[in-house]
This record gives C-alpha cells, structure tokens and sequence, in this order.
C-alpha cells in the first residue's frame, strides 16, 4: 500500500477558520453541508427545542424542590416527635415523684427532681419551635433558594424563552454566514480527498505528500517568468519509481472554467513544478536521495498535472497534463520506472523532512 503523509490543506483551513470563530461542533464537511441545506428546518425546530429544554429544566426543579421539601419534612416529623416523645417522659416521671412517699426525706428529694424535671419540661415545650428550626437549618437552606428559582422559573417563563431564542438565532445566524463563506474551501476539500483517495489505491513504493509546503531561504529566480519564488504550495506530491509528480486539485464547474479572474492552475503548477526540479536537480541534493549513474549525474524528473473533479478544458497546456478522476491513476502508471524501491523512498523521506 502507498504511504501516506500530511492532512489536505482544505479542510486544514476550514477548521482553523471555524475554531477561529468559535465554532467547533462541526467534525466534517458532510455536517456543514448538511446544516447549510437544513438551515432553515433548524430556525423552526429552534424554538421548539428551546421550548422543550426549558420545560425539561422546569421538570427538573420541580422534581428538586420536592424531593428537599419531602426532606424537610420529614426531618422536621422526627424532631417534633422525638421532642413530643421526651417531653410526655417527662411528665409521667413528673408525676411519677409527686406520689405520697414512704417518709419525708424521700418526699422532699422528689419535690427537688420534681422541679427540676418540670424546668426541663418548660424548656423543651417552649423552645420547641426554636429545637425545630435549627434541626431543620441546612434542608430549609437548601430548599428555599431551589423553591425560589422554581417559582422564578415559572414567573419568567415567556421572557427566558424568548431571551434563549434571540441569543440562540443570532448564533445560528453568525454560524450560516461563516459556513456559507467557506464553501469554496469545501468543495476544493471534497475534490482534495476524492483525489487522494484515488491515489492512495497506488502500490508501494510510492509515497504521496498530501499539502506540501515549503519556503526557500533565498527565493529561487525563474528567468522564464522573470520571477523569484519565494515558497511553493502543492496539493498533492507523488513520488514513484518513474520521478515526481505534482497534483493540483479543481472542483470547478463548467462556467469557471471560463472565468478569467480565477487564478490559472497551469501557472501555478508549472510554478510549483520549476522551483521544486531547481531544488531537486542541484548536485548537492540529487547526489543525496538517488543512487549515481556511470555516464553522469542523473536528473530527478518532476511531472505536473491538473486534477479536475468534474470537467475539464478540451485544450492541452504545455508541460502539464490536464487529467479527470478517472485518467489520474493511468496516466501516472503510464510513465517508465526510472528509480528503485530505495531511491523512492529516500526521495520520499527527503522531501517529507524538507516540508514546511
């Protein structure tokens, strides 16, 4: 199988626009599309979404505020109880000591417990309120702001709602304005998988580079174009036995292929293609990745192709072919071998450790 280094450009680009903007639930291009197409069902599902979660969290209080109050209660039972309870003691072993006893000194250590019972007895019974309420402290510190929020909640119904929605609107808004500037970078990720994908079906040793980059520390001067280079930007870099191959991506339509204002993908893979062949052929790196020849220094050939997706000009250009989907694969097993296993992939790991 082909080894496969480096992520498509594109969709590089479409995720570091969307985590710029804050945007980070989309996973795929499939997912933005879906939501550019279903725009408008997601407007009218929002309300009723919206609705629904604010009578879910509505239940939810709900359910809160009787669970504590059941709590509430139920402690506050206990404790009046318990009090009720200790209290009735009391008053039977109170009465239990008022009883006539054997001799006098018995009777006057009664009276004495008696009273003292009886002053526990008036303490209990009028401090029962108070006993109560500092029992019951911490649940009704944890019902009354759960009951208050309940009734705030149902109060304030129409207005939160209302609030949600606009603030919730105005972020789907903000999404499909985002998204909807990105579907050239879209369609060029679809058509830079679909030709990757097609690649990737190429046996070993070929290596392809998915968005190779580089910039040159002193630009490299193309006399043709009266031009100095100062990086390079490629799709898609094959190497295989028979020399290098770069691979410019189009997922154009009929109509802009006629359009004179979008930048030639001929000039920019023929630009590619001459600073990449300078870069490879000069002595000190071609004697590097490919073995020596006894008639001479050996030249490292690099192909250019345009990809088209959909359609494609009825014209040939110079030096590049221009090739669908479907050609890709053929044309780049048409050319000889010229380089072994090794040599492939000495050129592969070079230019893998050269990219930007």
């Amino acid at each position: 199988m082909i080894h496969i280094h480096g992520q498509i450009e594109s969709l590089k680009r479409i995720r570091e626009i969307l985590d710029h903007h804050g945007i980070t639930w989309f996973t795929s291009t499939g997912q933005i599309n879906r939501f550019l197409k279903t725009f408008e069902n997601e407007k009218e599902s929002l309300l009723f979404n919206i609705e629904r979660q604010y009578e879910l969290e509505l239940e939810i209080l709900v359910t809160k505020v009787h669970h504590y109050q059941k709590e509430y209660e139920s402690v506050k039972d206990h404790v009046e109880n318990t009090l009720n309870n200790r209290i009735s003691s009391l008053k039977a072993k109170s009465k239990t000591l008022s009883l006539p006893a054997k001799n006098a000194v018995i009777e006057l250590l009664n009276w004495y417990r008696q009273q003292i019972l009886l002053g526990y007895t008036f303490i209990l019974d009028k401090g029962t309120k108070y006993i109560i309420k500092l029992k019951t402290k911490p649940y009704q510190k944890r019902l009354d702001p759960t009951q208050k929020e309940l009734e705030a909640y149902i109060a304030n119904r129409q207005n939160s709602i209302s609030e949600r929605f606009e603030t919730k609107f105005k972020e789907l808004e903000f999404t499909q304005k985002i998204t909807e500037g990105l579907y050239p970078l879209i369609a060029g990720a679809i058509g830079e998988h679909k030709v990757a994908k097609e690649l990737e079906k190429l046996p070993r040793p070929f290596v392809l580079i998915n968005d190779f980059s580089l910039a040159f520390n002193k630009p490299i001067y193309n006399r043709r174009e009266n031009d100095r280079i100062f990086s390079i930007q490629i799709d898609h870099l094959l190497v295989t036995p028979a020399g290098i191959f770069i691979i410019e991506t189009k997922n154009w339509s009929k109509k802009s292929l006629e359009r004179y204002d979008f930048r030639s993908p001929v000039k920019q893979v023929r630009r590619a293609n001459f600073a990449l062949y300078t870069l490879l052929n000069s002595p000190n790196t071609s004697n590097r990745v490919i073995k020596p020849h006894h008639w001479g220094q050996r030249k490292l050939p690099v192909k250019s192709i345009v990809a088209m997706i959909h359609h494609k000009p009825k014209e040939r250009f110079k030096h590049v072919a221009i090739k669908t989907l479907q050609e890709l694969n053929g044309h780049i097993k048409y050319f000889d071998p010229l380089f072994d296993n090794e040599e492939v992939e000495s050129i592969g790991t070079f230019l893998i450790n050269l990219k930007n």
